[in-house]
């Protein structure tokens, strides 16, 4: 089995247990289903909550942040208390590639992610979309000796960004965009990865792997991005398999008992 780090299941074209067990049936699980605004971290628990094999993490994604205060970060962190099938504090982060939040509500929204993330010993998931430089400044100053594990979600940074985040011990996850035909440097980065931290996922809906280019994502094809990264790694796909699982359970704090599914 390789696990699906990042999916949006309330998202998705299928009913979620439909997609997670069409997923098992193609080797992947378990699944760790995002939250992007507070209405769908609370649906993402619930699903975690009712389907064996998905966990949660709970956010405000840097495009939804426009506004968000010290009320809804009071109520992020209630949601992820609520459950122990939270594993993660995100997605947060920057992205600058669109202008749907101003900087200035993506950076306050980003640091109270990183404080909940600390407080609560969960893994913090980062979206950083031609943000690098502001990103690893924000991370560098609030995640600096915390023992919280820090994930680089579907990861576009070039070598010297890669280079800084695996010094700094961040777990990288890649996407479907690595299987792209022309799309050398997310693989010139994820042949760099260190094995030890290296993730896979789907970011379902979004970024379906090659042979689905296009067709809106679904988490059972995470084993083409595992493959894929086999294949730059020189490593078979099974044994890439077992190096995934163990990161993953590495970085959302899994045990192989909760894993489920």
């Amino acid at each position: 089995m390789v696990p699906d780090s990042h999916a949006h299941l309330d998202l998705i074209e299928l009913e979620p247990g439909v997609a997670v067990r069409r997923a098992r049936d193609a080797g992947v699980s378990p699944v760790i289903t995002i939250g992007i605004t507070l209405d769908s971290s609370r649906e993402a628990v619930r699903i975690a909550e009712s389907i064996p094999g998905v966990f949660a993490a709970v956010g405000i994604h840097p495009n939804d942040s426009a506004g968000a205060g010290p009320d809804a970060f009071e109520e992020l962190a209630a949601v992820a208390a609520s459950s122990d099938r939270v594993v993660a504090i995100g997605e947060t982060g920057l992205d600058y590639y669109r202008d749907r939040a101003p900087a200035g509500d993506q950076l306050a929204a980003f640091r109270s992610h990183a404080t909940l993330a600390r407080s609560l010993g969960k893994a913090l998931i980062v979206h950083d979309r031609q943000a690098h430089d502001d990103a690893l400044e924000l991370l560098s100053s609030e995640m600096r000796g915390a023992d919280v594990p820090v994930v680089m979600h579907c990861f576009s940074g070039d070598a010297s960004v890669l280079e800084e985040c695996a010094r700094r011990g961040y777990y990288i996850s890649f996407a479907g965009p690595v299987t792209f035909k022309k799309a050398d440097a997310a693989r010139d980065a994820a042949a760099r990865t260190p094995l030890d931290r290296l993730l896979a996922e789907t970011d379902s809906p979004f970024l379906s792997p090659e042979p689905f280019r296009g067709k809106p994502n679904l988490p059972e094809r995470a084993r083409f991005v595992a493959d894929e990264l086999a294949r730059l790694h020189g490593k078979e796909p099974a044994e890439m398999d077992l190096i995934l699982t163990a990161n993953a359970e590495a970085a959302f704090g899994l045990t192989r008992g909760e894993r489920g599914g």
